[in-house]
């Protein structure tokens, strides 16, 4: 099979790994990995190489904690496909950015999620919380917002501007805050949280609610056209990569990420919709808000350990901890206008 010989800094990753590690690395991988589809993939000119995330093109200016999915997705396609050193090569790196134990939850997680996912049929709320953690991932953001919708079945998180005991208060606030405004969340039982765009997500949950502030991207901030955002290198392995089963999904997915963060959100949705068929639209939801700023608002690429409690944050989802209320990090809360700090949390 045609790969690229190893860069002489990759080969220097895999000699950071005690043997250990290593064995333990190749059991954790060696479960879905398959010669098969690395055969089909041959047979179309696609190589291991074309599923490493450098390929996508500027990969180094993708946000670090976007970088840490899409090296996992990439990494869980690579080793389906059976091509196991460059699987490997993602693992470790990841192994130094967040530590194995997480590093491994993460990748059970997202396998498990594959396993366990019945895919729902699409509604209107969670179409909308998708496209949502989507745009959040956009570098620039300029918006034309009015008006609240309900959605159900998700909650919205982010940092608090205001917390008002009537919808109808709460909903005035976020108009009067404008663009800035995400939506309004309802805050314990009698309470409703004004949620401030930067760095709000959501994450699915049963019978919560929230309203979204209906906000529309401008056109001429965003690129639309596949030819504007994919390459065409690009597009020909994905035209491969969706008659492959389980490859296709992980690729899929870290691909939507990595086009988010491109500002081509139109093409993220398309790819993230096509993983949504495995993966279903409650577990997209949940990985593209574990990806976006949400998780790490106010966190700078070197302080990692704010990503890594959102990377735990994430795997408690998939673990099914969801009964207990979610309450952001305690280095995400919000300020209120008061200035005292805000959590929120699922109603009860």
């Amino acid at each position: 099979m045609p790969t690229a010989p190893p860069r002489e800094n990759d080969a220097e990753t895999h000699q950071l790994t005690s043997d250990s590690s290593q064995a333990h690395l190749h059991t954790l991988l060696s479960s879905i990995s398959s010669k098969s589809l690395q055969f089909q993939m041959q047979k179309k000119g696609v190589s291991c190489q074309d599923l490493m995330p450098e390929a996508l093109g500027d990969f180094a200016n993708v946000p670090w904690k976007s970088q840490i999915l899409i090296r996992a997705s990439l990494a869980l396609a690579l080793q389906s496909a059976g091509c196991n050193w460059h699987a490997e090569t993602l693992v470790l790196h990841l192994y130094k950015d967040l530590g194995q134990a997480d590093t491994d939850a993460l990748l059970f997680t997202m396998v498990e999620a594959l396993g366990s996912a019945k895919p729902p049929g699409k509604n209107s709320s969670s179409a909308a919380a998708l496209q949502f953690n989507l745009d959040q991932l956009a570098p620039t953001q300029t918006w034309h917002c009015r008006g609240l919708t309900q959605v159900n079945g998700v909650l919205l998180h982010g940092q608090g501007h205001s917390t008002h005991r009537g919808f109808l208060a709460a909903s005035v606030a976020c108009h009067h805050l404008g663009d800035s405004c995400a939506g309004v969340s309802v805050n314990g039982t009698s309470s409703f949280q004004v949620v401030e765009r930067n760095g709000s997500y959501f994450l699915p949950h049963h019978g919560a609610r929230s309203w979204l502030h209906q906000c529309h991207r401008l056109a001429r901030v965003q690129r639309s056209a596949p030819e504007d955002c994919a390459s065409e290198r690009e597009r020909q392995v994905h035209a491969v990569m969706e008659w492959l089963p389980v490859l296709s999904t992980f690729y899929n997915f870290g691909t939507s990420i990595y086009y988010a963060t491109q500002d081509c959100t139109d093409l993220a949705k398309d790819r993230a919709v096509e993983g949504a068929m495995d993966l279903g639209y409650d577990a997209l939801v949940a990985m593209t808000g574990g990806a976006g700023g949400g998780i790490a608002i106010g966190i700078s690429a070197a302080v990692k350990p704010g990503v890594k409690a959102g990377m735990r944050y994430l795997i408690d989802y998939f673990s099914q901890q969801q009964e207990e209320p979610y309450t952001i990090p305690s280095n995400h809360s919000g300020i209120s206008r008061k200035g005292k700090a805000t959590v929120m949390r699922h109603p009860t």
